[in-house]
């Protein structure tokens, strides 16, 4: 009986073995944290911002060059594969949302899914995003002659939002200069106002403004652009097209070309003139 049954016990060890290392297998991924943010630039864009991370040996990292398969939620049951993201070395991707994509349910909410499916390094997992449409105008009027930003936010149907808070920003080259207050409450026409009193400068006078709607639990982020001819016009003082120092390669100041060659062939030609003179001698 012994003989018997220890086939049966080596099989069954053999069985445990596997799934063992099955779930030692699973247990090696790293759990991301997948986060989700829906921006809508008027007139431009829509897209699901996409931001993961996992905690690693030195901390969080950004999870790098993931694969993001998108979904559009039918109902509670039923899901449309819209197509994929990655992500890059901050752990950051964009999924633009196509009018095609779009399709909201009776009550005009929208639901994404973004999941993590079927990858070496991390575990399965998924997250959902939902919100409504909305609709930013912004327009510059003068009132008293004093340049003010206008902004009016509504829903999908038109109608004013009230309540909400909106920044309007002057775009710079590394961010966003703050006009007015940081934020300025919608009134019951879904409308602000605020004043441009100083001065700014720009190219030929052209500012460009950002008026947005930042991480609304309904809305997310909606941002609208406008550009006028309301600043100090800039004089072009640039010299790079000019033989300068800091010049491109190609506008090199010409005394360094001219006083280093000299120098160098100050070195060069006695050393082949000396060359030359002993190849005489040895010749004669």
């Amino acid at each position: 009986m012994r003989y018997r049954s220890k086939p049966r016990s080596l099989f069954l060890v053999f069985l445990l073995l596997i799934a063992s290392v099955t779930v030692y297998s699973q247990d090696k991924k790293y759990r991301a944290r997948v986060s989700l943010e829906h921006v809508k630039i008027m007139n431009e864009q829509s897209y699901i911002g996409i931001s993961a991370k996992f905690k690693g040996e030195d901390g969080f990292e950004p999870a790098s060059d993931l694969e993001f398969n998108v979904y559009r939620q039918v109902n509670e049951d039923s899901l449309v594969v819209l197509g994929k993201a990655r992500s890059n070395s901050e752990g950051k991707a964009k999924f633009t949302l196509k009018e095609t994509m779009k399709q909201s349910d009776t009550s005009g909410i929208y639901t994404y899914t973004v999941a993590i499916e079927d990858n070496e390094k991390f575990r399965d997992t998924d997250k959902s995003i939902s919100f409504s449409e909305a609709n930013l105008t912004v327009d510059v009027v003068t009132i008293d002659s004093t340049y003010h930003i206008t902004a009016v936010l509504t829903d999908a149907s038109g109608n004013a939002l009230q309540g909400e808070f909106l920044k309007v920003g002057l775009k710079r080259l590394y961010g966003n200069l703050t006009i007015g207050e940081d934020n300025n409450e919608t009134d019951e026409n879904g409308a602000i106002l605020v004043p441009v009193r100083d001065e700014m400068p720009g190219v030929e006078g052209n500012l460009t403004f950002e008026v947005s709607l930042n991480e609304s639990d309904t809305y997310g982020t909606i941002k609208a652009l406008i550009s006028a001819p309301i600043g100090v016009a800039i004089e072009e003082e640039s010299s790079f097209d000019q033989r300068t120092m800091w010049s491109p390669p190609n506008k090199t100041p010409l005394y360094l070309l001219i006083f280093p060659n000299l120098m160098i062939l100050g070195v060069w030609v006695p050393l082949l003139l000396l060359m030359f003179n002993l190849y005489r001698i040895s010749k004669s």
